[in-house]
């Protein structure tokens, strides 16, 4: 069945954050542009030099790949009551990739009101050159005239493919393998992802950064002159010391740094007083980070160190929290083959007011798992206590199939198999809403314990 339970629930407490997971950047989707350098730097990681209402700095770009088809020139200082948009990129980069038909048609709407776009990369220009011979996916140009024998211009050969050279030559696509304007305004800003751009107003101050998939309303508002860059520059500041937190967090975490990762949260927390959604977000991240380190002791067999590590957080925790520990804490036990300490905590989840019919049958099914497909032999209390978790969710939805589906695999596992048959063909009978494969899989064991009911 799709019920697979006790691999996914290792993922619930510890959601991405183990050393080699990922954690969250920001609002804005990036990819990691150099992880070796970010971890070497990361420790040290001071607040951003360059930010929103700093001047641009000049560029200063060794290979201007293509003009906008003539329309621009090659640029070092940003001219007076001109709006420019610096973007960052690399081939090896999707999201920047994907970024780019939007771009030129950005730079198409707004050639003539003087919007200048410049994609810089710092790849060797051979890398980018063979990159911009490549055909942009499910793009075509236009169909090439051919004259047949007789002179007719009207027949057309097949539509030739966009290559990224062509898509890329509405705008100033160049590369700077030396780093040196990547240095300027990535790494000034504390910007550690890719595709991100830059929007240098006409005073030639920087008036935004973000995903260049979000540039409209802002470039929009900049060009008419009608942009607040006050009001933005107050939220990217917070996303900017947001971002400097992940990196020295995800930097200690790779690192297995557990006490130096919750001192970054710890000094994060206090520097945010006063902000009550970044502290709040601070203190789920330190929740998720010790039960995270919890369950690594877990793994790593000491089982009884994190078990007491999960109930000293559950002291403290929200409703919500301490039912996500309770469920880690069963899977660590029954990982451990400590049966009849899991059994008593299944009863007790079992008979938790806030327990719900569904999450009823992910445990039941789970303990069915654990016998059946990893072929243990588990206690008679824990086998009990899955039985009455999945009596108790059937009898609070009498019509769900998928419950009705767990129940009568517990009872054949139990060697009862007239109500196996009662109950799996009760299950069958509601199927309205199940998917195919729910249909599929509940008719094959109804098939399956007719035949052993028939001696086949």
């Amino acid at each position: 069945m799709s019920k697979s339970w006790l691999n996914g629930m290792r993922g619930l407490v510890v959601i991405a954050l183990l050393a080699g997971g990922s954690l969250p950047l920001s609002a804005q989707e990036k990819v990691a542009a150099d992880p070796a350098e970010e971890t070497e730097s990361a420790d040290g990681a001071e607040a951003p030099s360059l930010t929103v209402g700093s001047k641009a700095p000049a560029i200063s770009i060794e290979h201007w790949i293509s003009d906008g088809q003539g329309k621009f020139k090659p640029v070092e200082d940003f001219e007076e009551g001109k709006v420019y948009v610096v973007e960052f990129w690399a081939t090896w980069c999707g999201p920047c990739v994907s970024s780019m038909p939007h771009l030129a048609e950005i730079q198409n709407s707004y050639a003539e009101k003087g919007v200048q776009i410049i994609s810089i990369s710092d790849e060797e220009l051979e890398v980018v050159q063979g990159f911009l011979k490549r055909p942009v996916r499910g793009a075509k140009g236009p169909k090439a005239a051919k004259e047949d024998s007789e002179g007719d211009a009207d027949n057309k050969t097949a539509a030739k493919p966009v290559t990224y050279a062509k898509l890329t030559s509405a705008y100033c696509l160049t590369t700077d393998p030396d780093g040196s304007v990547k240095a300027d305004y990535m790494e000034a800003s504390g910007q550690n992802g890719i595709p991100t751009s830059f929007i240098v107003g006409k005073s030639g101050l920087i008036e935004w950064i973000g995903h260049p998939m979000s540039m409209d309303m802002p470039l929009e508002k900049i060009v008419s002159d009608e942009w607040d860059r006050d009001a933005f520059l107050e939220e990217f500041r917070k996303e900017q010391e947001r971002d400097l937190v992940m990196t020295k967090l995800r930097t200690k975490m790779q690192r297995g740094d557990a006490e130096g990762a919750l001192e970054v949260l710890a000094a994060a927390k206090q520097a945010a007083e006063g902000d009550a959604e970044t502290q709040a977000m601070y203190s789920q991240l330190e929740f998720r980070l010790k039960a995270t380190f919890a369950m690594q002791k877990i793994q790593a067999g000491e089982t009884k160190e994190g078990l007491a590590d999960l109930d000293a957080l559950m002291a403290t925790a929200a409703p919500a929290e301490k039912q996500q520990l309770v469920l880690a804490k069963l899977n660590a036990m029954l990982s451990a083959d400590m049966h009849d300490d899991a059994a008593k905590l299944l009863t007790e989840i079992s008979g938790a007011e806030e327990t719900t019919p569904e999450m009823l049958n992910q445990l039941a099914w789970g303990i069915y798992e654990l016998a059946k497909d990893n072929k243990k032999d588990l206690s008679e209390p824990l086998t009990k206590a899955a039985m009455a978790a999945a009596e108790k969710a059937v009898k609070a939805e009498p019509k769900n199939s998928m419950l009705l589906d767990t129940l009568a695999h517990l009872v054949h596992l139990q060697g009862d198999l007239d109500r196996a048959i009662e109950l799996q063909t009760e299950a069958a009978a509601h199927l309205d809403e199940a998917s195919d494969d729910a249909k599929e899989e509940i008719a094959g064991f109804l098939e399956e314990l007719k035949e052993e009911k028939a001696g086949k």
